[in-house]
């Protein structure tokens, strides 16, 4: 299940969904060894942060991806 607070369903939906699919599938698995997708996960704001914590696609391992606080502009410059 995938839950967001506020905060992070705003920061979330302003970026492009193109984005959003690279940013979900580019999570580090420190049990697979492996870039993996990150499934069932929660959205939270700390700090102007985006914080995504939820489970490997493929061990269901916890996972976390840390989007700094960020503009749609430099995430577009990264992917």
């Amino acid at each position: 299940m995938i839950q967001f607070d506020t905060k992070a369903m705003a920061k979330f939906n302003q970026i492009p969904d193109d984005i959003k699919s690279k940013i979900l599938s580019n999570v580090y698995c420190s049990q697979c060894a492996e870039m993996v997708t990150i499934v069932e996960f929660n959205a939270t704001v700390d700090a102007g942060d985006l914080i995504l914590t939820g489970k490997c696609n493929k061990c269901s391992n916890k996972v976390v991806r840390l989007i700094e606080g960020y503009t749609v502009s430099a995430i577009e410059g990264i992917y």
